[in-house]
């Protein structure tokens, strides 16, 4: 019951910032990117903090980051698998003619496929706003303060934020079941990163809802890591947050491999919910520009499925 609320107070303050738009009271698109700047790294700051300023959490850092490491392995390998079978099946359903998919990997593999060191400057970024705060929390006395209560707030005015910035891109969802290609690639992303996270469970020893709560952050680590630890698990959210951190990371590494394979779409999958923003460029670098309403809609509509699918999967124990 309580992360049937929970799920419902996220959904009310996405809803409520994309009536702020449509009511026409919203700031400007560049005002909207600075304030989800300030508050996600004010999250971050928090996040970090916290990690350092527990003394226990510091203590099970080495066992926090392996758990991490693994989650990201097994989602990435997952999703390349699911991707992968799922349009084997619809080649075989289409047998005689040229997939969606494979038209794309035709056209893929004259893309260009030079990394970019600029992509990973804003993760890079993000990242020393929580070892900022990891270590001023380290130095400092350790505060009593009501974390989930500071970062609740916070989370809330992201994804408030968050709702009124989709609102003002006037993307359509509806745009998702136009093509096979933009259903297949998310539904095919949640179901590999989902197997990845009941395997990582099952290794460390965790409940089914509790591995599944560490894939379902689908690379989105601002978010998934608030949540888990909002729901009263600081050191298994800080695991998700290093586990879909590392997501983005392999990502940005992999997208120019995957794209020269016979599935080049995995390269978007592999970014999970990041598809429509942080590696949306080097998507499109890679696989051209027929890729780009596909990563979009697919990063789209998995960063709307986590806050709902974390706090559903985490309940479950």
């Amino acid at each position: 019951m309580e992360a049937f609320l929970q799920i419902l107070v996220l959904l009310g303050f996405m809803v409520a910032g994309a009536a702020v738009h449509l009511l026409r009271l919203s700031p400007p698109p560049k005002i909207s990117d600075l304030l989800i700047k300030i508050v996600l790294w004010a999250l971050l700051f928090v996040m970090g903090f916290r990690l350092g300023n527990a003394r226990e959490l510091r203590d099970r850092l080495g066992e926090i980051g392996l758990l991490a490491i693994s989650t990201a392995i097994v989602s990435v390998a997952g999703t390349v698998l699911a991707i992968w079978i799922a349009y084997a099946a619809l080649d075989a359903l289409h047998s005689g003619r040229e997939s969606a998919g494979g038209g794309a990997g035709a056209k893929a593999g004259h893309a260009r496929t030079r990394l970019d060191w600029n992509h990973f400057k804003s993760p890079a970024t993000l990242l020393s706003v929580v070892i900022v705060g990891f270590a001023i929390g380290a130095f400092s006395p350790e505060a009593a303060l009501d974390y989930g209560r500071v970062t609740g707030w916070v989370l809330n005015a992201l994804l408030f934020m968050i709702g009124l910035q989709f609102a003002q891109s006037g993307i359509s969802l509806r745009s998702a079941f136009v093509r096979a290609d933009t259903a297949l690639v998310p539904i095919a992303t949640v179901a590999g990163s989902l197997a990845g996270g009941l395997a990582v469970a099952a290794v460390f020893g965790l409940s089914a809802g509790k591995g599944l709560s560490l894939a379902a952050g689908f690379g989105w680590y601002s978010l998934s890591g608030v949540l888990i630890s909002d729901l009263g698990d600081p050191a298994l959210g800080s695991a998700a947050f290093l586990a879909n951190m590392a997501r983005e990371s392999l990502a940005l590494i992999l997208i120019p491999v995957l794209a020269t394979t016979k599935r080049p779409y995995a390269a978007i999958g592999v970014g999970g919910a990041t598809a429509m923003d942080v590696t949306l460029p080097l998507v499109e670098q890679c696989l051209g520009p027929d890729s780009v309403p596909v990563s979009f809609t697919s990063g789209a509509i998995l960063s709307l499925l986590v806050p709902v699918l974390v706090p559903l999967f985490y309940g479950l124990g």
